[in-house]
Formats: C-alpha cells, structure tokens, sequence
C-alpha cells in the first residue's frame, strides 16, 4: 500500500481528531517512543462492506491509517481511541518471521494489547456494532 503524499494526511476529523488521540496514547502508554504520522484514510465509493479494516500500520513509512467510517459521533472516542492504540502497537512489537511465516499479531502483541484498559470495552462496542462499521462514512 503507497503512502499518501505527507499534504493529504488529514488528521482532524469530522468527529475525532487523530493527531489529539496518539499524542495521548504515546505519552501515557508508549513513553513518548512512538514515531509516526496519522491520518485519516480515503473514503471510498458508497457500497456497503462486507468486512473493514479499521486501521493500517505502514512499517516503512511510520504511518497509521484509521478508516474514515471511524470518523463519526456514533463512534466513542475510546473505540477510536483502541484502534489507534493497536496501530500504534505495531511499532512496537513488529510483525516476524517464524518457520516460513509472517507473525503479525503474536503472542507478545495479544498480551499488551489485552493489557491496554479498554480492550474489552472497544471489543464489544465493535461486536455490538458491526454494522455502524460496515455502513457508509458519509
């Protein structure tokens, strides 16, 4: 996935402001150690989604991504918040290789994942409203 040119990251959204939610997130959980941009990603056509992915980490380019159906009052801050918070994890505990296989979400990713305080409380958000996700942003 191409990078979008540094002029096209936005990161104040109609509802949440991104640049607010990882500047938090990295000086209460990340010791101010993470370095990387954030934005909003594109949207896209108004089909209804059979699946979304809520955030991207792009390794190479210190990027996070979070989708822009995200990007709505009917999404709690803390919701967007966990997103962030995972995309961010990535930098941390990077994907590996194992016996041939990429590990992206390993067991050391699982457990500070689990460890951030609402990981719960976003899970079930998310299962309670998967079709908020999945409708159109606009």
């Amino acid at each position: 996935v191409a990078a979008p040119r540094a002029d096209r990251l936005t990161t104040r959204g109609r509802a949440h402001d991104l640049q607010a939610v990882i500047d938090r997130l990295n000086a209460e959980h990340f010791d101010g150690r993470i370095e990387a941009r954030i934005g909003w990603g594109p949207v896209r056509g108004g089909t209804r989604r059979r699946s979304v992915k809520t955030g991207v980490y792009l390794h190479d380019a210190r990027l996070i991504r979070i989708h822009p159906t995200l990007d709505r009052p009917e999404v709690p801050a803390f919701y967007v918040a966990a997103v962030v918070f995972h995309e961010m994890l990535h930098q941390v505990v990077p994907a590996r290789e194992a016996r041939g296989r990429r590990i992206v979400h390993g067991p050391e990713f699982r457990r500070r994942e689990r460890a951030y305080p609402d990981h719960a409380r976003a899970r079930a958000w998310e299962e309670r409203h998967l079709g908020l996700l999945l409708s159109s942003p606009v």
